[in-house]
C-alpha cells in the first residue's frame, strides 16, 4: 500500500509515529503543506506524486474497512462518500441526482438534506484543473472543486453505512476514543500488584505498573510506561498515553490523558481531554455536566463534557473546573482555584 500523508503543523509528531510506514505494512510518503490554506491546496502540494485515481481521506476522521470497500466501489471513477447525519448543517451538505453529485454546500445556513459529504473520495487528475481555478480566486477547499468537477463530469454519490467518527471539535475525540476502544486488542503487560480488579477488555502497555487496589473497567486503553496509583479507578472509554501518572485515590472516566501527564491524588476527571505533559496537584476536581464552550468564535451547548486541557498546563492543589472548561496551553493555575470558560495560553490564574 502507497500512502501520501499531506503534513504541516507539529508534522513530526505524524512522522514519528507512523515512519516510514512499515510496521503498518505500508509505504508512506510525506508531502509538507508549508502554509494550511485548504484542502484543495493540501492535495495539490502531493500531485507529483499522484498517478491515475486515488483515494483522499481526512486525517481527524476514522473509518472501518467497510467504508474503505465502499469507497472503492466506483471502480476508479471519481466518487464522494456520502452519509447520514443528525447534525448536517456543521458539514458539506450533499445534492444529488440519482447515483450522481450535483453540489456539496458548506455548513448551510438551512437544512437542505441529511446527506453529508464525509470528505472521502476517488479523484484523478481532472480536479487538479477544478483546484487551480479555483485557487485563482482564492478558494483552496477540496468540496468546491469536486464540485466544480461534478459539473462537466459524473461524480459519483456513494451512500455509505460503515464506520465515520469525525472529530471537529475537541468533544469529538471522545466519541472517537469510545468507538476505537470497541475495537482495540486486549494487550496484559507490565507489573500488576495483587488485589487489583481488573473487568472488560482492557489494554495495559508495557512497562506499566498497577498498584494494589486500583480497579480497571474496559474498554481502556493504557500506553507503555504509566502507572497507576493505590486504589486508583480507571473507567471505560479512557485512553492513556505513555507514562502517564494516576495518583492514588483518583477516579477517571471516559477521557483521554495524552503523554506524560501527572494526574495527582484524590483527583476526579470525567469526560475530558488532557493534553500532553500537564501536571496537575492532588484534588483536582473536573466532574463532567453540561456546559457551553466557545470555539472559533462559536457558542456551543455540550450536554456531556468536562474540562478540556491544553499542553503543558500546570494546575496546582484543590483546583475545581466547571463543566466545559477550557484551560489553553502552557496556562499556570495556582491552588485552590475555582475555574470556569476559556482560560488563555500561558496565563496565571491565581
Amino acid at each position: 500500500r502507497d500512502l501520501i500523508f499531506v503534513v504541516g503543523y507539529r508534522r513530526e509528531r505524524i512522522q514519528s509515529h507512523f515512519q516510514d510506514g512499515k510496521a503498518f505494512r505500508a509505504r508512506i510518503t510525506y508531502v509538507t503543506q508549508a502554509k494550511q490554506l485548504g484542502t484543495a491546496h493540501g492535495v495539490s502540494e502531493a500531485r507529483a506524486h499522484l498517478e491515475g485515481p486515488f483515494l483522499v481521506l481526512n486525517g481527524s476522521n476514522m473509518v472501518d474497512g467497510r467504508f474503505v470497500e465502499d469507497l472503492l466501489g466506483s471502480a476508479g471513477k471519481p466518487a464522494v462518500l456520502i452519509t447520514q447525519s443528525e447534525r448536517p448543517r456543521s458539514y458539506g451538505v450533499v445534492t444529488v441526482d440519482g447515483k450522481n453529485l450535483v453540489t456539496i454546500t458548506e455548513k448551510p445556513t438551512e437544512v437542505i438534506s441529511n446527506l453529508i459529504n464525509t470528505g472521502a473520495y476517488v479523484l484523478d487528475e481532472r480536479v487538479f484543473e477544478e483546484i487551480d481555478r479555483l485557487a485563482k480566486v482564492g478558494k483552496y477547499d477540496l468540496p468546491s472543486a469536486v464540485s466544480a468537477l461534478a459539473q462537466r463530469t459524473p461524480v459519483l454519490a456513494i451512500r455509505t453505512e460503515g464506520t465515520w467518527v469525525d472529530a471537529l471539535y475537541p468533544w469529538d475525540l471522545l466519541r472517537l476514543n469510545a468507538t476505537a476502544l470497541k475495537g482495540a486488542h486486549e494487550v496484559r503487560a507490565g507489573t500488576i500488584e495483587p488485589a487489583v480488579t481488573i473487568r472488560g477488555r482492557v489494554s495495559i502497555g508495557d512497562g506499566c505498573v498497577i498498584r494494589s487496589g486500583a480497579y480497571l473497567q474496559g474498554p481502556l486503553s493504557l500506553g507503555p510506561g504509566c502507572e497507576i496509583g493505590p486504589n486508583a479507578v480507571l473507567l471505560p472509554s479512557t485512553s492513556l498515553g505513555k507514562n502517564v501518572r494516576i495518583g492514588a485515590h483518583t477516579s477517571v472516566a471516559n477521557s483521554i490523558l495524552m503523554d506524560d501527564v501527572i494526574l495527582g491524588p484524590s483527583s476526579v476527571v470525567q469526560d475530558g481531554v488532557i493534553g500532553s505533559g500537564v501536571v496537575a496537584r492532588a484534588g483536582l476536581l473536573a466532574a463532567s455536566g453540561s456546559g457551553d464552550v466557545q470555539m472559533e468564535g462559536e457558542w456551543h451547548a455540550v450536554p456531556q463534557l468536562g474540562a478540556l486541557i491544553g499542553e503543558d498546563v500546570e494546575i496546582g492543589n484543590g483546583v475545581s473546573a466547571a463543566p466545559g472548561t477550557v484551560i489553553n496551553e502552557r496556562a499556570r493555575v495556582e491552588s485552590g482555584a475555582r475555574l470556569r470558560g476559556s482560560i488563555p495560553a500561558g496565563a496565571v490564574v491565581l
